[in-house]
């Protein structure tokens, strides 16, 4: 399949108003086939094979004046030919007005005389090199209108992406609001919250949430993944378990906007992927390098390439307004750290392992081995603002904590009374 025809489908269902922003490749592809026409009128291609001729091809960069600072970039596209191409008859030069003052401004046509080259005797041309090698060139007007309409829909496509960049960020602190509000810990809705936090984060949509991994996702695997998780939500019935009718409001906005996120990347995807193939397309047509210069002028003038990462990066920051359990779990038992001990080094466990780590005769931190960091712990390295946070937000993983350590304080408690614990003792059987 041609690419512009897989150009069409796969943005056949984006938004209609961003429809006229797209890539008119189609248009850009018969640009290309005018300027193989031009340099075959005015004899380039044929200098251009000859490998033996030098030939300097560049365009300058310039904005007119009625233009505003922040307006496109114009370009005008030329070839300068060295002295040893001075021989060919079909070829043109421009004398230009040295008096330019700017190197961006090129000459304009009533300050220019088309002289033919086959018009200077050879002598001529010898006395003259160091003239006609400075102020020499010719300028391409089919490559010049390729590159103009290029980069004018280039410069509309990055408005686009900045309004819709705004927009994006303007419906993520609404949402972030009604989340804070419908998440509190006072409301009923806040585990239902988390337990669909946890899954949004496990499907790694946009962006690796794990230290060796930390990639920006494809369009095709955000989508991909964000189907799944939105199965999954589905035939969970999380959703139908929220008790305030914000919430539900917050989550299919929340949806919406993962949506929305996809489909501009695909948007902006599809379009880099058309701009990248026309320019292509254009150096192998007519044999003018122009890869990197243009994309330096793009990289400096347009298309970002942080922002869909500072878009990904911002969605991923919804899920910390909810605190997760794993955030505060003690690191020996990895149960939640209820009465929280902070030791001198800054690192958090709860009481109970760091009594066990005592009787077993550990006096460092188990985790940065600093010296007696267990051993002179006492009663002040209990964290109480630590403690009432857990106790606030995670209450039914603090009550299993206290019930699995008042089991094992009696565990312990029998086993110094009978000398076995609990586990061993045999079950009563009735004859």
């Amino acid at each position: 399949m041609k690419f512009s025809k897989t150009f069409e489908d796969n943005l056949e269902r984006i938004p209609s108003d961003w429809k006229p922003f797209l890539i008119k490749y189609k248009t850009l592809k018969r640009c290309i086939k005018k300027i193989v026409l031009e340099l075959n009128a005015k004899g380039l291609l044929q200098i251009m094979a000859d490998k033996s001729q030098r030939i300097e091809y560049s365009f300058e960069c310039y904005k007119p004046e009625c233009t505003l600072e922040d307006g496109p970039v114009y370009v005008r596209p030329c070839i300068k030919v060295c002295p040893n191409c001075y021989g060919q008859e079909c070829l043109y030069i421009k004398k230009c007005d040295s008096s330019s003052s700017s190197p961006l401004d090129l000459p304009k046509d009533d300050n220019m005389v088309l002289t033919p080259l086959a018009d200077y005797e050879t002598h001529d041309i010898e006395k003259s090199l160091s003239q006609f090698s400075s102020v020499s060139c010719i300028e391409l007007e089919a490559d010049g209108e390729f590159f103009v309409t290029l980069l004018k829909e280039l410069y509309q496509l990055n408005c686009l992406q900045k309004q819709n960049q705004d927009k994006f960020l303007t419906n993520l602190q609404e949402i972030q609001q009604m989340l804070i509000e419908v998440t509190s810990p006072f409301k009923k809705d806040i585990y239902t919250w988390r337990k669909i936090f946890q899954i949004y984060m496990e499907y790694k949509i946009f962006v690796g949430n794990t230290e060796s991994d930390r990639e920006e996702r494809s369009w095709e695997f955000a989508q991909s993944q964000l189907n799944c998780f939105i199965d999954r939500i589905d035939n969970s019935h999380l959703v139908k378990r929220l008790k305030n009718p914000l919430s539900k409001i917050a989550y299919e906005n929340f949806v919406k906007l993962n949506i929305s996120l996809v489909l501009m990347k695909k948007f902006q995807y599809f379009n880099q992927l058309a701009t990248t193939k026309l320019i292509k397309k254009h150096d192998k047509k007519t044999s003018l390098v122009s890869g990197s210069m243009f994309r330096d002028l793009i990289e400096k003038n347009f298309l970002t390439e942080n922002t869909f990462r500072s878009l990904c990066c911002a969605m991923e920051q919804l899920t910390t307004i909810i605190p997760q359990i794993d955030d505060y779990n003690c690191p020996i038992c990895l149960n939640i750290a209820w009465k929280p001990i902070r030791l001198c080094c800054s690192h958090v466990f709860c009481v109970r392992c760091l009594v066990k780590s005592v009787r077993k005769g550990m006096r460092n931190c188990p985790i940065c081995r600093t010296k007696d960091a267990i051993y002179n712990a006492d009663q002040k390295n209990l964290d109480m603002c630590l403690m009432n946070f857990l106790d606030l937000y995670f209450p039914l993983e603090v009550h299993k904590k206290q019930k699995d350590d008042d089991r094992e304080r009696v565990a312990e408690e029998m086993e110094a009374i009978t000398g076995l614990r609990i586990e061993e003792r045999q079950s009563c059987t009735l004859l």
